[in-house]
């Protein structure tokens, strides 16, 4: 095999595949943070201020995570089905190119 060969785990992409679908439900089935402070529950109104932000970002991050790994997921089951079905059609084209082969002697 050379460096230019191209080798791909369809078992692995099936596996990462799952991982990725478990991980965003797990994401998902946290529920959204969004509950609100009171003033005064942290202290110091910097301290609010802070986890306020912490808070918009969070959720702004979590969509960005949330659509990549559903992303990620898709690209690589579509890459398992369709090298599966490569895989499949050029096996049955062996098979009749076979049979044609036994059958004109």
């Amino acid at each position: 095999m050379s460096k230019a060969d191209l080798v791909v785990s369809l078992a692995g992409l099936d596996t990462l595949a799952g991982d990725l679908r478990s991980n965003k439900k797990r994401m998902d089935d946290t529920g959204q943070v969004d509950r609100k402070l009171g003033h005064g529950e942290l202290g110091s109104s910097s301290a609010y201020d802070a986890m306020e932000d912490f808070m918009h970002g969070w959720k702004d991050g979590r969509k960005e995570i949330d659509g990549g790994l559903d992303g990620v997921a898709k690209m690589a089951q579509a890459i398992v089905d369709k090298m599966t079905k490569l895989d499949v059609d050029l096996r049955n084209a062996l098979r009749e190119h076979e049979k044609e082969g036994k059958g004109g002697h």
